[in-house]
C-alpha cells in the first residue's frame, strides 16, 4: 500500500513535469506529463462546451477540464508512465495496475490532503469516483491530445511512431462516431493544430 505524507499532494502533482512521457520510444520532443496534462484539460474543456452549448448536453465544462487537470495523478504518486504495450500486455497485468494506481490516488488524496479537502478533491483525483460521462470526454480528449504529439512526431521524420499514430487514430475516429461534441472539435480544431506557423499566421 502506497503511504503519502501529510500535505504532500501539490508537491506530488507538481512533479508531473518531471515524468517524461512516451518512455523507451525515441522522440524528438520529449512531453511531460504536466504538458499533456494541461493540453487534455483544454481540449476536454472545449470538448465540453461544444456539447454543452451545441448539443444541449448537461456538462460542467469546468469540472470537465480540472478532472482532466487531475487524470494523471497516479502517475506522478508512484506509478510512472508505463508503456502502453506493457500496461495493456495482458488483463491481468492491467487489472493490476490499474489497482495499483486506484491505491496511489487514494493514499495522494486521503494522506496527501488535508481533512476538509479530501471529499472535493476525491470526486477530481480518484477515478472509481467520476462519473462515466466525464471521464470519456477527458478519455477522447487525451486520446486526441496524444495523436496530436504523434503526428507531430511522424511529420519530423521519427518513424517511431508510425504503429502509435495509426492506433491512435481509431481511437480517436470511435471517439469521433460516439460523440458529436468530439467530431465537431476534431472537424473544426484540430487540423488548424497539425499547422506550421506560417500557415497559422495566414490570413482566412
Amino acid at each position: 500500500m502506497f503511504h503519502h505524507k501529510k500535505g504532500s499532494f501539490t508537491a506530488w502533482m507538481l512533479r508531473l513535469r518531471k515524468i517524461i512521457r512516451w518512455p523507451l520510444m525515441t522522440f524528438r520532443e520529449a512531453e511531460t506529463c504536466s504538458q499533456h496534462s494541461f493540453e487534455v484539460a483544454l481540449i476536454s474543456h472545449q470538448i465540453a462546451l461544444i456539447g454543452q452549448i451545441k448539443f444541449a448536453r448537461q456538462y460542467d465544462p469546468s469540472k470537465i477540464a480540472i478532472s482532466a487537470l487531475y487524470h494523471e495523478a497516479a502517475e506522478s504518486g508512484g506509478v510512472g508512465d508505463l508503456p502502453s504495450p506493457l500496461k495493456y500486455y495482458n488483463p491481468e497485468f492491467t487489472a493490476q495496475i490499474k489497482k495499483i494506481e486506484s491505491e496511489v490516488e487514494q493514499s495522494m488524496v486521503y494522506e496527501g490532503l488535508p481533512d476538509y479537502l479530501q471529499t472535493a478533491m476525491a470526486d477530481f483525483v480518484i477515478q472509481s469516483n467520476i462519473d462515466t460521462e466525464v471521464k470519456a470526454i477527458v478519455k477522447a480528449a487525451d486520446d486526441l491530445a496524444a495523436y496530436h504529439y504523434s503526428l507531430a512526431e511522424l511529420s519530423g521524420g521519427n518513424k517511431e511512431f508510425t504503429v502509435a499514430s495509426k492506433v491512435l487514430k481509431d481511437r480517436v475516429n470511435k471517439h469521433c462516431q460516439n460523440w458529436p461534441e468530439v467530431n465537431e472539435f476534431y472537424q473544426s480544431q484540430f487540423p488548424a493544430c497539425m499547422q506550421t506557423l506560417d500557415e497559422l499566421s495566414k490570413p482566412d
